[in-house]
C-alpha cells in the first residue's frame, strides 16, 4: 500500500514506541523533507526523535516533492509537504490528523485517514490489544488524537 505520512501519526506513535505498526500495516512509509524536519531535525525530545530516526533508516522514505501547489487553506509546511507529494505519488492514502489539511485533502480528492483510524484497524488486525489502553498511553503522554471517521483501511 502506498502512504504518505504527516508528523502527527510519527509523533503519536513514537511517543509510545509503537512505530513498527506503520511498517507492519503499510510497508515503506513515505514522508515529505517538512516533516523530516519536523519531527527529527527540530524535536528537542531526544527518544522520540530518536526512534523516528529508526524508523526512517528502515522504512520510512523521506522525499522532497517536486510538485508545489498553492492551497486554498493556510496549512503548515509539514501539511503542504504531504499534499504536494500526495499530489505527485498518488498515494493510496495519506496519514493526517489536521482538520484543515484534512479537508484540503478532501478537496483535492486525496484519502485521509486519521491516526486513531490506524489504531483501531491495529487492534482489528491483533497488532494491537486494546484501542482504549493505546488511547490512554497517548493521553499519559499528552497526546490527544481526533477521533476517527476517516477512510477505512483495508
Amino acid at each position: 500500500m502506498n502512504v504518505i505520512s504527516n508528523s502527527s501519526p510519527l509523533v503519536a506513535l513514537s511517543s509510545i514506541d509503537q512505530l513498527k505498526i506503520l511498517q507492519q500495516m503499510f510497508g515503506i512509509i513515505t514522508i515529505p523533507e517538512a516533516v523530516f524536519q519536523e519531527t527529527v531535525v527540530q524535536n528537542s525530545y531526544q527518544p522520540q526523535r530518536n526512534r523516528i530516526q529508526t524508523a526512517i533508516d528502515t522504512f520510512i522514505t523521506v522525499l522532497p516533492p517536486t510538485v508545489h501547489q498553492h492551497f486554498s487553506r493556510v496549512l503548515g509546511a509539514g501539511e503542504q509537504g504531504v499534499l504536494n507529494l500526495a499530489m505527485e505519488l498518488q498515494p493510496d492514502i495519506v496519514l493526517l490528523d489536521d482538520k484543515k489539511a484534512r479537508n484540503e485533502a478532501h478537496a483535492l480528492g486525496i484519502i485521509s485517514v486519521f491516526t486513531s483510524d490506524v489504531l483501531k484497524r491495529a487492534v482489528a488486525t491483533g497488532l494491537l490489544s486494546s484501542y482504549q489502553e493505546t488511547m490512554e498511553d497517548l493521553a499519559a503522554h499528552q497526546i490527544y488524537l481526533p477521533e476517527g471517521g476517516g477512510a477505512v483501511i483495508s
